[in-house]
This record gives structure tokens, sequence and C-alpha cells, in this order.
């Protein structure tokens, strides 16, 4: 049950039994015999979507991967599906893994629209997919966890003026150590986020790219640059229609620090979003590529949730 009262939500993982032991690595980009690539769009650019294997029971919904790399990783696939691909199938969810266009050449909501269009991609091929055309989940990591949030909350919207939305098929949100407040990235951040960022926010041509210092200091936070971060940052964009929401953060994250999603959920629960969050002590940035246990662990929480909502 979504819990919404105004007190901050921890979800601790208790590490006293998490073994330290590694497993073998595994193909980083592991494709399961019969996993097919469709392209879903191809304007401005072709963009891809792995469709992986059905899985051996009928399909109780679709997840939908978006991988992270700072906005600026290409390719179809998802790094280390191998984990995922069994717990995926025993719970008989179909998984998909988009690519979209990269920064610094594409920023801001251009990419975020290509989340979108994969979204409904998806959904209109739902019957040929053999999934629930009416029940999508998304996943996302790090950038990819941003336009997964991003996504989701643009597809929920509630508003007259707009020509697109409300999606009742988007069930489910799970983002992994996801940048959500970008203005206070950009003001409080690492060098090496604010340098990230620095790629993947919309240029002020009118300003020969005098907001994109890669430092980001603060006399060039200018008014367009902070509405340029507010217009992306899903802090700004919350609204009680988005669907239920994941968190799931590292609370030794240096580079995108765990305060990102406690104070998305904060601001969540007080406008009665459905957001939880899960922190993961000791656990730092991309911490599913440990592959310790506590990953294994994070993982199979995200997969119960998403079954949970599509219920």
């Amino acid at each position: 049950m979504i819990v919404r009262s105004a007190a901050l939500l921890l979800l601790l993982f208790s590490l006293d039994c998490f073994s330290r032991r590694r497993s073998p690595p595994p193909e980083l980009f592991y494709r399961p015999p019969g996993t097919q690539v469709e392209i879903y769009k191809d304007d401005p650019v072709s963009l891809g979507i792995n469709v992986y294997p059905a899985p051996p029971i009928p399909a109780k919904g679709a997840v939908l991967f978006i991988h992270g790399g700072g906005w600026r990783m290409p390719g179809t696939d998802m790094p280390l599906f191998a984990d995922w691909e069994q717990p995926l199938r025993d719970a008989g969810l179909r998984a998909f893994s988009i690519e979209h266009r990269v920064a610094p050449e594409y920023r801001g909501k251009e990419l975020v629209e290509d989340c979108i269009d994969a979204v409904e991609y998806i959904h209109r091929n739902a019957e040929r997919y053999k999934i629930p055309a009416d029940k999508i989940a998304l996943i996302g990591f790090s950038s990819g966890g941003h336009l997964s949030v991003m996504s989701a909350l643009a597809l929920t919207r509630r508003n007259p003026d707009l020509p697109v939305l409300n999606a009742s098929y988007l069930k489910a949100v799970v983002a992994f150590y996801a940048p959500l407040d970008l203005p206070a990235l950009v003001q409080n951040g690492s060098p090496e986020i604010k340098a990230v960022l620095a790629g993947y926010v919309p240029r002020n041509r009118s300003v020969r790219d005098r907001s994109m210092d890669m430092n980001f200091q603060l006399p060039v936070l200018d008014s367009f640059l902070l509405r340029a971060l507010s217009d992306i940052s899903p802090m700004d964009n919350i609204h009680p229609g988005m669907p239920p929401t994941l968190l799931i953060h590292g609370d030794q994250d240096t580079l995108v620090p765990v305060m990102q999603s406690m104070a998305f959920y904060s601001r969540a629960v007080q406008t009665g979003s459905p957001v939880l969050l899960v922190t993961v002590p000791g656990a730092a940035h991309n911490f599913n590529q440990s592959r310790q246990y506590f990953a294994r662990r994070a993982e199979q929480t995200a997969i119960d949730f998403i079954v949970s909502k599509l219920q």
C-alpha cells in the first residue's frame, strides 16, 4: 500500500546477512537467443528497441528498460540484462530495452520525447507482443531513471490544454539512483555531475552558450538556464496523477546524492503522489554493477513492486 504521510519513508535494507562474495562477471551487453531489434521511430534519426523473448507463461505485463550513461550512451542494450532475465521470466514479465537520441548533439526534452514514443510503440503493438496493452512499466538507471520518471510524468499529466495524455496503461515506474532535481545538482553537485549536465541541458543559442559553462558557475545561471532545468527536472513536474513510482538509491552515492531521491519523495508525498523510496546502505552510484547480494535484492524489489501494480 502506498504511504502518503508527510513523514519521509525510508525502506532500509538490512546488510547483516548480505554476502560479500561476487559472482563471475556476465556478458555486459547480453542478448538472449531470440532477441529481436525493431525500429520504433526513424525521424530525425533511426532508433531501435530490443524485444526480448516472451516469458514461458502468459505475460502479466511489459517492462521497458532505459539505460544510463549520462544521457550520452547510445544503443538498445540494457547493461547486465543477464541478471534480470530469469527473475523477469519467473515473474511473467516481458522485457524491452530502448535507445534514445544522445547528448550532447540532442538535449533536454528531445530525449524524453524518444522515451515516450517508445512507450507508445509498445502500447500500440501489445497484441503482437502478446502482452496486456494496459500493463506497462518503466525501469531506468541514473540518467535513464531521470528519463523514466520524466516520461511517466509527461504521459500522465492532467492538463486539458495538452493534446496527449492520461496514459492509464503506464502502471509503474522504478528509478535507480536517478537525478531528479536538476537545479539543485547544478548549484550544489560535484564538478563531475555538473560537467555531465552541461552536455544535456538545452543551449541558450542567443548567448553563445554562455549558460553552458562546464562548471556551471553561479553567475551564468541566467533565467534561460533555470527555466530549461526546471522544464526537464522531475522535481518541478510532480503531479498527483503520476503512476506509482519506486525510487531506489544508495546512501553512499557521490555522483547523484541520495538526497535527490529523498527530496523528490518528500515533495511527492506532500502532493499526494504515489511514491516510495528504498535506500541501500553502503551502496554507491551504479551499484547494480557490483553484482553483490544487495544489488540482486534491490532488483528483485523492483520486480516485486511492478508485479504488485499490475494486479
